[in-house]
């Protein structure tokens, strides 16, 4: 009897389920076609066509014109923001500080060679400085340093770039005047903000000219893949009195820059850099000297030609490559120098680095197409560590920076015994963000110094620590 009753209890389930199918069937066939009417577009444009529909259209269409009015009032403003500001000069403080610690490392022969150095900690830099532009084409930047080094090593305050600039002249495009870098050297035109060691190689100490009083006019291709600069200029010292003979001093300087590659497509994490510069230099003083350190600021200066006589003028020539490939890179220099006396032979002297760098973190060397110069390092994720709500530590390691430099300078020619040196670099760099950085850098000099003294090396060990605004 259980089983019966189980029986027709399956039987009512499948019936009522056939029946309730059929009807759903029925009454879809029925409607399907009133149910197709709302896919219809004219359905939908008769449905909006009521009062309600129209209410909101009007609604819509002034909120539009209001916010049109305020579009166009706030380009007013900035407009005349502009014009106003167009008719002054603005104003702008930037500057940068550099804190060195620096120890040197010598054996008995490099002891009587050069001496005991003395382990140093300085102020590098300590710049203050202003900027601006106004009426449309007129810029200035005045920069003063008060932590500069003469050649007697004391510390005093000097000029930096003191100019004026005019952009959009005919012909000259833009007209820079007053105290600046001349238009030489892509180490010496990548700011010491952005460069990747300490200080720069032994050739640019040795030979290539930084800032002097004159008057330059820069160039840049409309596609910005060729740079052209030339100047006249008079070399000075950066401290009173800076100009005071008439023996001459003058130079002409130049230089153009090439971008066979440049991959537009990721901003210049590829490149390849060419360039050339040329400077004739009449000198004011017959007797000149050559001498550097070994890649460091304070201590003994390695080669040292003595006292050159009898010269006239000189030309340097300077050809330079740079290739960036994402996070490598490799930059080099050649530099020669051809002298002229009035009486005695007339030596040539050269020298060249090559450098190498890589990003650990992935970053790549920026750079500046309108300058032709390396620019500002941006970390993918700055330096920070901070304590989350649970309890946690997030920390971002900034940008890591592995890099070498071979460099090498020949004093000895024509008679003259400057000496040789040839320097390894090794450096670290510590990117905290875009404007911070802690630098630690090792170089191993190996001299054989001047008048055929016995060869010697000397190490030194330096770390920095750097911010610029």
């Amino acid at each position: 009897m259980l089983t019966q009753r189980r029986c027709w209890w399956k039987l009512s389930l499948v019936a009522g389920t056939t029946w309730a199918a059929l009807w759903a069937s029925s009454l879809w066939a029925q409607n399907s076609s009133n149910a197709y009417q709302y896919l219809d577009p004219a359905y939908i444009v008769g449905s909006q066509a009521g009062p309600s529909a129209s209410g909101s259209q009007d609604e819509l269409a002034q909120r539009v014109s209001q916010l049109e009015k305020a579009l166009a009032d706030i380009k007013a403003k900035e407009a005349a923001a502009a014009k106003k500001n167009a008719g002054k000069m603005s104003v702008n403080v930037d500057g940068r500080v550099y804190v060195d610690a620096v120890s040197f490392g010598q054996g008995a022969g490099s002891m009587a060679t050069f001496g005991d150095a003395q382990d140093t900690v300085q102020f590098r830099t300590a710049r203050l400085g202003a900027f601006g532009e106004g009426f449309d084409v007129f810029n200035y930047k005045i920069e003063v340093d008060f932590a500069a080094r003469d050649s007697t090593d004391d510390q005093h305050t000097s000029f930096k770039d003191v100019y004026i600039g005019v952009k959009d002249l005919p012909w000259l495009n833009y007209v820079q005047i007053g105290h600046f870098k001349e238009p030489f050297s892509l180490e010496e035109l990548t700011s010491s903000r952005y460069i990747t060691f300490m200080e720069r190689s032994t050739l640019n100490s040795a030979f290539v000219p930084a800032r002097n009083v004159g008057v330059a006019s820069y160039h840049v291709s409309e596609n910005e893949r060729m740079t052209f600069a030339f100047g006249g200029f008079r070399s000075i010292k950066d401290t009173p009195p800076y100009a005071a003979n008439d023996n001459g001093g003058y130079a002409f300087t130049m230089r153009a820059t090439y971008l066979p590659w440049y991959d537009e497509a990721t901003s210049g994490r590829g490149l390849l850099h060419l360039g050339l510069g040329y400077s004739y230099r009449d000198v004011d003083d017959p007797n000149q000297r050559i001498r550097v350190r070994p890649e460091v600021a304070v201590g003994p200066r390695v080669v040292d030609t003595g006292i050159i006589t009898n010269v006239e003028d000189y030309h340097l020539l300077d050809p330079e490559i740079a290739f960036v490939y994402g996070p490598f890179s490799i930059q080099s220099e050649y530099l020669v120098a051809f002298y002229n006396r009035s009486a005695g032979a007339d030596p040539t002297f050269h020298g060249a680095y090559v450098q190498m760098s890589y990003f650990l973190t992935g970053e790549s060397r920026s750079y500046n197409r309108e300058k032709g110069a390396f620019d500002r390092v941006k970390p993918i994720e700055n330096f920070f560590r901070v304590r989350t709500c649970d309890g946690d530590v997030e920390t971002g390691w900034g940008a890591w920076e592995l890099a070498y430099r071979y460099s090498w300078l020949d004093l000895d020619d024509a008679g003259v015994l400057g000496g040789t040196t040839a320097d390894h670099t090794f450096g670290i760099n510590w990117y905290w963000n875009p404007y911070m950085r802690l630098m630690f850098n090792y170089v191993h000099a190996q001299v054989s110094p001047a008048n055929n003294a016995p060869n010697s090396d000397i190490n030194v060990f330096e770390m920095r620590a750097q911010v610029d605004f």
